[in-house]
């Protein structure tokens, strides 16, 4: 037979309903589709608290004890695995006279750590057009009425805001909670060197910016010790509930195949009893299957895009690709369970397929 023949009597099977081919469709969008979702946001939600983390200062370390030079911290920024890095020191208080009864504190920081602010610091202002201004954290600028922009006259002078930033209370080190940051250069010594690193690999690194022979106990801690010690991402994406999305993806689509064909074993019987050859019924079967369970696929596909993009925190694209497997792996079970279906079929159980109808 021709394969425009085989082709023609799939259209006319799926025209008119005969292969059930909506039902098909939807049954294998809610059930292989919601596995799918679940999986998707199961690793958004890793992602989210791994971003959640970052910014809390969760995989920033503090190394301090001994004086630290700023030169080298900043310097750290440049390893690998150390997104950025700063050194930290505390400076005079400054009396603003629009407030002149309560100085207020200092903070004096190297470019490194003032590149680290948006960061862990988030939300925050700047003034972009500010170029070595100083910068206030939200309660303060609240207390002093400024914002980015604004020029506070103090006892050393002019000082304008080149930004605001928030810094919350939600465990981490107060260092930056009610302070003015003025930035500085990294050529002398500082009190701290703050790195944050991903993944938080590299963490004994930040020893390296302490001074030899500088005096005190060299110690290494965590900005914000609240999250625990450390985040680990890979492990909670492989150790995930909905890991094994593509095997129970697999076996829905076996059994949705076999299913779809072995319901219809008394039109295949009939088929082979009229000397229709078993491949012409074959090739048919797939084409329908594989329309109804392709036009599902690609539903659930541009579905997740969505679902991979909300409130994810990285790109969205690796995470669709994790659940297009369980998709391309349910695809090709329902195809083979289609396949498996028809094999068992035969000409000889017409009878009894005709007893069961």
């Amino acid at each position: 037979m021709r394969p425009g023949s085989i082709l023609s009597e799939a259209w006319r099977n799926l025209a008119s309903g005969t292969s059930r081919a909506v039902l098909l469709a939807v049954v294998f969008v809610a059930t292989v589709g919601l596995m799918c979702l679940l999986d998707v946001r199961q690793e958004v939600a890793v992602l989210q608290g791994a971003a959640t983390f970052q910014t809390a200062g969760g995989s920033v370390q503090v190394a301090s004890g001994s004086t630290v030079s700023g030169r080298r911290c900043d310097a750290l920024a440049t390893a690998g695995g150390v997104k950025a890095s700063g050194a930290i020191r505390q400076g005079d208080p400054i009396v603003v006279l629009s407030m002149p009864a309560s100085p207020v504190p200092v903070v004096e920081v190297t470019p490194g750590l003032l590149a680290m602010l948006p960061m862990i610091a988030q939300p925050y202002q700047a003034d972009p057009s500010v170029t070595g201004g100083v910068w206030l954290s939200a309660d303060l600028a609240s207390t002093l009425g400024a914002q980015p922009g604004t020029i506070l006259q103090t006892d050393n002078g002019p000082a304008r805001v080149a930004g605001v930033y928030t810094w919350p209370s939600d465990g981490r080190a107060r260092d930056l909670g009610y302070v003015m940051i003025t930035p500085v250069t990294a050529d002398t010594d500082f009190g701290q060197c703050w790195a944050l690193s991903w993944p938080p690999d590299q963490n004994g690194l930040v020893l390296t910016s302490l001074n030899p022979g500088g005096g005190g106990q060299a110690s290494l801690n965590q900005l914000n010790m609240s999250l625990g010690a450390n985040y680990d991402t890979a492990g909670l994406l492989a150790n995930r509930l909905t890991r094994p999305a593509p095997m129970v993806g697999g076996l829905i689509g076996l059994a949705l195949g076999y299913v779809a064909v072995r319901t219809r074993r008394l039109e295949i019987a009939s088929g082979l009893h009229a000397r229709v050859p078993k491949t012409y019924l074959a090739w048919q079967h797939l084409i329908e299957t594989l329309v109804w369970a392709g036009s599902a696929s690609m539903i659930i596909a541009a579905a997740l895009i969505w679902a991979a993009k909300l409130g994810n925190p990285d790109p969205y694209w690796p995470i669709w690709a994790t659940a297009a497997r369980t998709i391309t792996t349910a695809l090709t079970a329902t195809l083979i369970g289609a396949t498996t279906a028809l094999t068992l079929i035969r000409e000889k159980h017409l009878f009894q397929y005709t007893k069961d109808r």
